[in-house]
This record gives C-alpha cells, structure tokens and sequence, in this order.
C-alpha cells in the first residue's frame, strides 16, 4: 500500500509541477510538496494500519472429526476412501455384527423366561390368597410369593433396558459420516479391529459443512479489532477475487505466554509472539466449501473508526488480488 500511495503522489508531483506547471519549480515548493507527502503519507499510513488493520498471515481452516465407533469389533466392509467427498449419513464402514446379534437374541429370550417366572408368581400369589381365606396357607406364604412377583416384573424391566441397549448397539456397527466432508489418511481394511471410546481414532475426518478464516495479527494492529467488524480476504489459490466475512472471534492470547503447573521455574528469557489471532466467518458458506483446506492468503477488518481509510484498503485488496496472477505458475 505504501508504495502505490508514493506512486500515486509522484504522479501528481508530476502532474502539477510538470504537466500543468500549476507550482513553480523551486527548491522550496518541491521542499514543501515532500515534507507534506511525508506526513500525509505518514498520516495515511498510521490510519490504515490502526483503523484497517492488514495482515499477510490468513489461513483456511476446518473441523477435523475424530471417528471413533460406539461398538469394538472387527471392521467387515469399508467403503470410505481417502479424500472421497461424502454426504452427511453416507457409510464409512461396517463392524460384523454377529456378537450384537447374539446380544439381543440373549436379551428377548431373557425376558421371556422373566416373563415365565412372573406368570408363575401371579398364579402362586392367587392361589395363597384363597388358601389364607381357609387358613390352608401361612400369611409367610403370600409375603414370599408377592415378593417372586415383584423380583419377576424387576427382572422383566431389567432385561427390557438391557435389549434396548443390544438393539442400539445392533445398529451401531453401520458407522456414517457424520457431517458432509471426506476422510483422510484413510488406512482401515476389511479385519481391522475398531475400539470405541477411550481408543484412538479410526481415522480422520474433515467436515465441510462449516470453514473459518484464521488470521493473526500484531497486538497493536489488534486492539480496535471487534466481534462483528467486515473482512474480506484474498487467496493466491483464487487470484483476482475478493471475498467478505464477519469477525466472529477475536483471542487475545498466546499459547507461549501460558504458564504451568510443572516444578519449573518458568523462564523469562524470550519474549512470545507478537501476535494475536483473529477469526472470520465466510459471508458465503458455499465459497468456503470450494476452497481446499489449508487455503493461504491476506486478509483486511475494516474497524467501526477511521473509515475513510477503508476505501484505501479496498483498493489495495483488489490490487493484491490481480497482483496473484503474476505469482501463479
């Protein structure tokens, strides 16, 4: 930006000095043009850097989705390849079954016999009641056999929880994508053995469905930064365009400057990084779809003061957006 402003002020040096001879050429008129350029050059740039702050450091980014099944076994089918686009719901792959099919046949017959015990109780409960009328039965009796019955409906509602539990995790061994995207470093095969929980994950996924812009920049080009400001950001990847978003985040903070709980002193011997990070949400989610993650490129956030200085800063933008023909090979 400096130098297109320069440029801009040697034309009209040029302009006025050679062209329509408006100023005389002296040694203290040209004195005088080059010190008020200085400071308005000066001026310019201190407003630019403070009310539109720029920064060359802007990265695409997604969310990367760990796949880690709900059930363990040995994988039967895979169907994901590496960087394979997927809808959201498409199979990633399939655990054999077998064992949770066993589960919930396990699990119906249970109840049965639960159910089995609770009609014979029901029976042994009608039958005391009318053997107490006669004084035939023990009132010890009823008690035990009105306890059977409860034991038996405790039973059933046990082994009903347990074969809902068996039939979701019947359904679990089919594993979807769980968002739209692709999955990388696919390296899973028919006899991998998938863990759940607790185990690392069986592969990567990146989703699609939503990208962020994250940029840095310096503390003091930061500090007028807010949640909600306009952005627009160039790629090299797309030279020629100009896209726009919303600060969504601004993070005040350095992952160097944290100190922990570890029995150390901490040192104080280096200074961490100058800079703060800035997130941007994409105004059109299906430009961001498009761009390959890990998309380099600029970025600018027109603050709510200095906006006259936002104009200088569109024009630099749109400049450095068809300046990227001429560094694509």
């Amino acid at each position: 930006m400096i130098a297109f402003i320069i440029i801009c002020y040697s034309l009209l040096y040029i302009l006025l000095f050679n062209k329509l001879k408006l100023i005389a050429k002296t040694n203290g008129n040209i004195s005088a043009f080059i010190g008020i350029g200085v400071a308005m050059i000066g001026g310019i740039v201190f407003a630019w850097y403070t009310f539109a702050p720029v920064t060359q450091d802007a990265r695409l980014y997604r969310y990367v989705i760990p796949i880690v099944p709900n059930v363990r076994g040995l994988i039967e089918e895979v169907e994901v390849e590496s960087y394979k686009p997927m809808k959201k719901g498409d199979v990633l792959f399939r655990i054999n079954p077998t064992p949770y099919e066993f589960k919930v046949a396990q699990a119906r017959a249970a109840i049965e016999q639960f159910k089995a015990q609770r009609t014979l109780a029901v029976l042994q409960v009608e039958r005391a009641q009318k053997l107490l009328k006669t004084q035939a039965a023990a009132q010890v009796d009823l008690d035990r056999w009105i306890a059977d019955l409860d034991a038996a409906d405790a039973a059933i509602a046990n082994a009903e929880a347990q074969l809902a539990n068996a039939e979701w995790e019947l359904a679990e061994p089919l594993v979807r994508a769980p968002a739209d995207g692709y999955a990388v470093s696919v390296a899973i095969q028919p006899g991998t053995f998938a863990g759940t929980v607790g185990v690392s994950s069986t592969l990567p996924f990146v989703s699609t469905a939503s990208s962020e812009l994250v940029a840095s920049f310096s503390q003091s080009s930061i500090r007028n930064i807010r949640v909600g400001d306009e952005a627009e950001f160039t790629f090299l990847h797309r030279p020629g365009q100009v896209y726009g978003g919303e600060v969504t985040h601004v993070i005040g903070l350095s992952p160097s400057a944290q100190i922990t709980a570890s029995g150390q002193i901490q040192s104080t011997s280096g200074a961490p990084p100058d800079r703060w990070v800035v997130r941007v949400k994409f105004d059109d989610q299906e430009v961001a779809r498009s761009l390959p993650q890990g998309t380099a490129g600029s970025a600018t956030v027109y603050t709510q003061r200095g906006k006259p200085v936002h104009v200088i800063s569109r024009v630099v933008m749109r400049i450095n957006a068809w300046m990227a023909f001429l560094t694509t090979p």
